[in-house]
């Protein structure tokens, strides 16, 4: 190596600083006047901040004090203008306080300890909300937490798992929920007597997704030939019908509200890059498209009398809510036109169409990355990314494509590399990174790699096929290779790779078997490899062994800069002094200058 193995935490790149905002973990109230979210803007904290919906165009009203939320911190908005803050701590411990806009928050007297704590907006006259706590033995308990400041109250402790969480009724005392475990199912639970019964009328297998209590009208999902169908049925014992227009809609459909009524379905479908949202209508079976700005939706909406509320991206603005339609279903308001930082291009490939997320000009840019998604079921979108947004001002140009494995582009693109980590997508990437790099000219910089997670996988593996692609890569959480990850990964993760067939190996190329400690010699160029000092999902110790094992054999042309952040998780780009780590990151791209050979 020609230069030293370097271990420390984020905070000494300090050169850019932004004023941008983003906002995660969107939520409503169960009337709907209001949302509510944690953001954070610039280089400050997570916080809370509420969103009144009730007229007029949403202005964002930041609650409480800076306390450093965590991306693991749930808030919920209650109709009367609260917020109920579930604030994560460390060793999974979760505390409970109520902000009133312009007053300290107030503690509520609770604290729970692990098992997998949330909560569901709304219940009875006089709750803010319902918090399902893991009692252990799969058990929950179940409490209601009140809309004033005071103690809560246990309303039942069940022999289940739950999860989800649907209002049968407009007076918040009937619960429908997921039932994990051995007998899973929809389940109800009456809180009056704290009673947990089968939702009737299912068949086996169906399962329950929204309601619309006054139009009395259930939207389920059912399993079929390797499919889920969408399903109507009405809240008595008829049966449930699954129509046909509803269940041939092109792209991963997600269902998102029902109207008042129950007559109308609002839908996501995801296409691609962008997010369409389409308006179903029970009565005629009609679906219409309503417009929006070319970017993506959150999975989340309400529709209440006031209208459609959706929470909407696109790369020029954070996520934020948007009234689509209004009470009688005709367009709303909306944002105006975009200003068109980064736009859709493809590209084509070895097995098809590529779809890129595109910043700036890669031909004619000082700079160009690839910068690869997680998952691997993931996809890119049009959505603002302050990473990226920050590479790009640095001029550095930015194609984020969605390679065969991808979601959003139908089964086989998705499907191309079930058994073979690493392989048709891996071409694919090897494949724009020519095409990138003939269209920047003799002399230019030679494209760089990004990736995260299954990404940095990706992008390392790119390098080690072809190091004289590249000028230099930056990684954030790399894993090993599928039967590495296997072994130290957790139930979910393990699960995953057995759904995917990420324990194969590949053995009939010049490659061989996607093992990044067998092909470290192959790393031969300027490397960062960024890890969160408390990943719960792919190791540290993946990263550590994989710095030791370059250390060892030490190939030539390679720089590796290892930065371990303290404190951190899965994804040190998210939560408090994530912008030191772009920082460093946006500053180890901006000084590659290796020339095209």
């Amino acid at each position: 190596m020609t230069a030293p193995v370097i271990t420390g935490t984020a905070g000494e790149e300090t050169a850019h600083r932004s004023s941008e905002t983003r906002r995660i973990n969107f939520r409503f109230s169960r009337r709907g006047r209001y949302a509510a979210c944690l953001s954070a803007r610039g280089r400050g904290p997570l916080v809370p901040e509420l969103w009144d919906l009730g007229g007029g165009t949403p202005v964002p009203m930041t609650l409480g004090r800076p306390a450093g939320e965590s991306s693991w911190s749930t808030v919920v908005p209650t109709d009367g203008g609260r917020i109920l803050l579930g604030r994560a701590q460390a060793g999974g411990v979760h505390r409970l306080l109520l902000i009133t806009p312009g007053e300290a928050p107030a503690p509520m007297p609770a604290t729970f300890h692990g098992g997998g704590f949330r909560l569901v907006a709304g219940g009875p006259e006089g709750a803010a909300a319902l918090a399902f706590h893991g009692a252990g033995e799969g058990r929950t308990t179940v409490w209601r937490v009140p809309a004033e400041p005071g103690p809560l109250e246990a309303v039942a402790t069940v022999p289940a798992v739950l999860g989800g969480g649907v209002w049968l009724d407009a007076s918040g005392r009937r619960l429908a929920l997921s039932r994990h475990g051995d007998e899973p199912g929809t389940v109800v639970l009456d809180l009056p007597d704290g009673s947990l019964s089968p939702l009737p009328g299912l068949a086996g297998g169906e399962h329950l997704l929204l309601a619309a209590p006054r139009g009395g009208v259930l939207l389920t999902t059912l399993r079929h030939e390797g499919a889920y169908r969408l399903g109507v049925r009405g809240t008595d014992d008829g049966p449930t019908v699954f129509p046909r227009p509803l269940n041939e809609i092109d792209g991963a459909v997600t269902p998102l509200a029902f109207d008042p009524e129950g007559r109308r379905l609002a839908l996501l479908a995801t296409r691609g890059v962008r997010s369409h949202l389409l308006v179903y209508d029970l009565t005629t079976e009609e679906i219409r498209e309503a417009a929006l700005p070319a970017g993506a939706l959150y999975p989340s909406a309400h529709w209440s009398t006031a209208g459609l509320h959706v929470i909407h991206t696109t790369p020029d603005r954070p996520y934020a809510p948007l009234t689509v339609l209004n009470a009688s279903g005709a367009p709303a308001t909306r944002r105006g036109g975009e200003r068109a930082t980064a736009r859709a291009q493809s590209y084509d490939g070895p097995g098809g169409r590529i779809e890129a997320v595109v910043y700036g000009d890669p031909a004619r840019s000082r700079q160009v990355v690839l910068a690869l998604h997680g998952g691997p079921e993931a996809a890119w979108q049009l959505s603002f990314d302050p990473l990226f947004r920050q590479m790009s001002a640095r001029g550095i140009a930015v194609v984020a494509p969605n390679q065969r494995g991808s979601t959003g582009y139908g089964a086989a693109h998705r499907d191309a590399i079930r058994g073979a980590w690493g392989g048709p997508d891996l071409a694919d990437i090897l494949h724009l990174g020519r095409v990138v790099g003939a269209g920047r000219g003799p002399g230019a910089c030679r494209p760089m790699l990004y990736g995260a997670s299954y990404g940095a996988y990706l992008a390392l593996l790119a390098v080690a096929a072809d190091p004289h692609l590249w000028s230099r890569a930056a990684v954030v959480a790399p894993f090993l290779s599928g039967r590495e990850l296997y072994t130290d990964g957790p139930a979910t993760v393990r699960a995953m790779l057995d759904r995917l067939g990420g324990l194969e190996e590949i053995t009939d190329d010049e490659l061989g078997p996607r093992d990044l400690l067998r092909l470290a010699g192959r790393l031969r160029l300027p490397l960062l490899v960024v890890h969160g000092e408390h990943d719960d999902v792919i190791p540290v110790s993946h990263s550590r062994r994989l710095r030791d094992r370059l250390a060892e054999v030490a190939p030539p042309g390679a720089e590796l800069t290892y930065l371990e952040v303290t404190g951190a998780g899965h994804d040190p780009l998210t939560g408090h002094g994530a912008h030191l780590v772009r920082d460093r990151l946006v500053h180890f791209l901006d000084t590659g200058s290796a020339q095209l050979s």
